[in-house]
């Protein structure tokens, strides 16, 4: 099983290039989901000891997420979020429940 820091990693890669394809795209509301998605990411990664922000990660910015995006641009999160889900309960922050 990869580290949440890692899967943590390949969220904000894979929703940096989900940005720019929007914004090549001429979308920029997506464009504008995605960041609101990603910018509390770097905090997280700064503090991965504190699982409050796992908590708010999963349980208020993937939701939110969820909410607004498009879904082709949604499903690339989906094996990524299922490591998440399975690295959160592994770690027992009970995270991975929502």
């Amino acid at each position: 099983m990869r580290d949440r820091r890692d899967i943590y990693l390949d969220i904000l890669r894979r929703g940096l290039l989900n940005a720019r394809s929007a914004g090549y795209a001429g979308d920029a509301a997506q464009a504008a989901t995605e960041a609101d998605h990603l910018h509390n990411l770097p905090e997280l990664l700064l503090h991965l000891g504190d699982e409050w922000r796992h908590a708010f990660y999963w349980e208020g910015m993937r939701p939110s997420y969820l909410g607004e995006s498009k879904p082709e641009y949604a499903q690339s999160f989906a094996p990524l979020w299922a490591e998440l889900e399975a690295a959160n309960r592994a770690a027992g922050s009970g995270t991975g429940n929502v």
